[in-house]
């Protein structure tokens, strides 16, 4: 059985990025992982938070789809994603809301406002693991390095999520097109 590895939405937004620190080391990693013949899965969930910056004001539209499955095998929410999302939220959330405010105290409005926002990212991760998870990847590549903290956050055994570097140093010039 082939080696499965998961790109998360990070990884394919560096890659469209004008000015991306990392693309190069994407870009070696993508090699390396195809000499390897590695499978790279990714979400749906991927597909639009990726595809939301072609359909702002005055963006021109792109087949966001098509350009991630060039790289990746696009995986759909199930059932077993889905509540495997919900098991992996509940359990972040029982930690996050113990770290936000003490008991017994109020809740001013930025830390209403970061919980907010807090809910959401913690949102997407969970999705992101429990699609790696439902596929059998023990690797998820990422580039957000609060998703990189979450198995040993909250104890997810089997995943290790790292940032989307090769496992061999690269030479990067001018001579070299990698």
């Amino acid at each position: 059985m082939a080696k499965t590895v998961y790109f998360d939405s990070s990884v394919f937004l560096e890659m469209g990025a004008k000015r991306s620190k990392v693309a190069k080391e994407i870009r070696a990693l993508l090699k390396e992982l195809a000499e390897e013949r590695v499978r790279i899965y990714t979400s749906i969930v991927t597909v639009q938070e990726v595809s939301v910056a072609s359909y702002r004001q005055g963006a021109i539209a792109k087949d966001t789809y098509g350009d991630i499955h060039s790289f990746a095998r696009i995986y759909g929410i199930t059932k077993e994603v889905a509540l495997t999302a919900a098991h992996r939220e509940a359990e972040m959330k029982d930690v996050a809301d113990s770290q936000i405010v003490p008991k017994g105290k109020m809740e001013t409005e930025e830390q209403k406002l970061e919980r907010i926002c807090a809910n959401r990212r913690r949102k997407w991760d969970c999705f992101h693991i429990a699609t790696a998870q439902s596929i059998g990847c023990s690797t998820i590549y990422s580039t957000d390095a609060g998703m990189q903290k979450r198995p040993s956050q909250y104890g997810i055994k089997g995943l290790k999520i790292v940032p989307p570097k090769p496992t061999e140093p690269t030479i990067m010039g001018p001579l070299f097109n990698t």
